[in-house]
């Protein structure tokens, strides 16, 4: 199937309620012709007067569209990305971008 945004904003929507507790705000999704990825979370770290990181914001999620997967493969590349999503969302620290606390979530 190709998603459409329609398609996975809904999915978001959908996920938000069924495993993170509606806890996270909407974010913009884009699609991409990108052979590299499936999914991914953009953002950019926000800064205090100091330099200090302070948090997160401008999420993005882009969904390519040149993959042919089946519609759970395609559910599972929105979750995969909500997980990131939470973890920079909720300024959670993790050993690496697949790291334990990553791992735990999935």
């Amino acid at each position: 199937m190709t998603p459409t945004v329609a398609y996975v904003e809904s999915k978001i929507r959908e996920f938000n309620v069924l495993i993170f507790d509606s806890c996270l705000p909407p974010i913009p999704v884009k699609l991409s012709h990108a052979r590299t990825f499936l999914g991914k979370v953009q953002y950019r770290k926000k800064r205090n007067v100091f330099g200090k990181i302070s948090g997160n914001t401008d999420f993005l999620m882009r969904i390519s569209t040149m993959f042919d997967l089946s519609e759970k493969e395609q559910e599972d590349v929105i979750i995969h990305e909500m997980i990131h999503y939470y973890i920079a969302y909720k300024g959670l620290k993790d050993s690496s971008t697949h790291g334990k606390l990553f791992r735990g979530y999935m």
